[in-house]
């Protein structure tokens, strides 16, 4: 069955499946490179897909629906995640404050910021406010010294986050999180003010570093981390 091309076309594919991801983790390819290895399975499973049917009609029916299943199965890996994002706007910079924005402060100084324009697009204000009707800034009713300590603490437990800088007196923190599959790293701060009449208001703010669109990652991350401050302050 090995013998046959359709086949091999399949199993190719799926070999670009696992070789993407591996390709990143161990730093050989770049985040984009390697997810560039990953997406080329796709297509290669699409031929391997079309060559399994042509054998299949030739009758070789058990390699050419072997060729097709494989095949199915990379096109199907790679379009997934496409799918379960779909509908999310093609930004990738999401934050809870819209009129005063959480500035990257520290995140400028890291080589890998070199020459990046870390102010928020102002066309982004009105698109997160279209599809990120839920995404609000935290109240907590506790001052901002003890919501701002529980945020560090949080941030440092968090799988895949790297606290770069912390501005204590200022109430605010920097760093990156990295993605599991393809090790992208997103830059993040969170910042904690007074709010008016007391208690605290927590402002999250989430960029990734290269690509147009997240589909929907960074508003997710802001989600996720808001929710796990606020139950840790009950």
């Amino acid at each position: 069955m090995l013998r046959s091309w359709s086949v091999r076309i399949s199993l190719l594919a799926v070999l670009l499946l696992a070789l993407g991801p591996l390709l990143a983790v161990v730093g050989i390819l770049p985040g984009m490179q390697a997810m560039l290895v990953f997406a080329s399975a796709a297509l290669v499973g699409l031929a391997g897909i079309v060559a399994g049917i042509i054998s299949a009609v030739r009758g070789k029916v058990a390699p050419g629906m072997t060729a097709v299943a494989l095949g199915t199965l990379a096109l199907v890996a790679v379009l997934s995640p496409a799918f379960a994002g779909g509908g999310k706007p093609p930004i990738n910079d999401i934050s809870t404050d819209l009129q005063d924005v959480p500035v990257f402060t520290h995140a400028r100084t890291l080589p890998e910021n070199a020459g990046r324009d870390l102010g928020y697009p102002e066309e982004f204000k009105s698109v997160v406010r279209m599809y990120y009707t839920d995404l609000k800034s935290l109240k907590q009713a506790q001052p901002p010294d003890t919501v701002f300590a529980r945020a560090v603490e949080l941030a440092r437990a968090q799988p895949g986050w790297t606290v770069t800088h912390v501005d204590a007196p200022g109430h605010t923190l920097e760093g990156f999180a990295e993605t599991r599959l393809f090790r992208f790293r997103d830059d993040f701060v969170v910042r904690v003010r007074p709010e008016e009449g007391g208690g605290s208001r927590v402002d999250m703010r989430s960029k990734s570093r290269v690509g147009r669109g997240d589909l929907g990652a960074n508003a997710a991350r802001i989600h996720a981390f808001l929710q796990a401050l606020e139950a840790a302050g009950r």
